[in-house]
């Protein structure tokens, strides 16, 4: 069920949060959020809104178009308001990885802000070989990957705005998982933050600190803390689904665990609906 691999939820979110900042790498080994399990997306319009018991719902709408092979190029964020937050662009190779990114995105208190990210490939090994992230038209970090003698990434070196080295990301293998860890350090060696990717992306995989069950058609039902014990909390998810079998209502439940997970309390708190176009 390939889709496991795809809901990046609320409580993944939080654990992205508490970690830090993302390695490099990530621009190019993160999970394609929206795949379809029939025919390629061709649009999709979300509408979300925030239900927290004593605010106020805050709704936002989210456009997204796909190529014909189903992959993203464009999306642009509103506000409550109507207004325009964010736009990005995704343009990729012609066997579909990354080649370039470009996010546009408001900030109260500078206006709009501009990223890049522009990943150089390997056209014979189909593998990265640099990374560049520009801020605002100014290089503000760039990488440069080593293949180790199995052909696969061994590390990235990665370098300031002034061109001096800061981090080195390191890659750990874990196959039986579908996993590859990627460990962060510092110029002078001290570890910062590890970040988990699945080697195969049409395959199961989960993150290692958090547990999920599923609903039979692979989509997440419960997930919480791979720690967790009776009295704590999770998330649970509802959806509803169009002829093509995917999702276009999705609705996310704090809930309350007891013996053997089971289900104490839900309170919903954030309902997602999608209008989709298919190719």
């Amino acid at each position: 069920m390939i889709q496991r691999a795809f809901y990046l939820s609320v409580l993944f979110v939080h654990l992205v949060v508490m970690a830090g900042a993302q390695p490099i790498v990530n621009h190019f080994m993160a999970l394609q959020p929206d795949v379809s399990r029939g025919r390629a997306f061709k649009s999709i319009t979300e509408n979300s809104e925030v239900l927290i018991r004593g605010i106020k719902p805050i709704p936002h709408k989210t456009e997204k178009l796909f190529n014909a092979q189903g992959l993203i190029v464009r999306q642009i964020a509103y506000n409550s308001a109507g207004g325009k937050t964010g736009e990005t662009s995704w343009e990729y190779t012609s066997f579909g990885k990354l080649m370039r990114k470009h996010y546009r995105f408001f900030a109260n208190l500078s206006g709009w802000n501009e990223e890049e990210v522009v990943v150089e490939w390997d056209s014979l090994t189909n593998l990265p070989t640099k990374v560049d992230v520009f801020k605002n038209g100014k290089k503000s970090q760039w990488a440069a990957l080593v293949i180790d003698t199995l052909g696969r990434i061994e590390s990235a070196k990665v370098f300031g705005s002034t061109g001096g080295h800061t981090f080195t990301e390191k890659f750990i293998y874990i196959e039986p998982s579908n996993m590859v860890k990627v460990m962060v350090y510092r110029a002078n060696g001290v570890y910062t933050s590890s970040w988990s990717y699945p080697l195969d992306q049409q395959k199961d995989f989960t993150f290692e600190s958090v547990s999920c069950s599923y609903y039979p058609n692979g989509d997440v039902m419960l997930e919480k803390l791979s720690d967790a014990s009776k009295g704590d909390q999770g998330y649970y998810y509802e959806y509803e689904y169009d002829s093509q079998g995917n999702w276009v209502e999705k609705r996310t439940y704090q809930v309350n665990l007891g013996r053997n997970d089971k289900i104490k309390k839900k309170t919903l708190e954030h309902k997602l609906v999608r209008s989709i176009q298919y190719h």
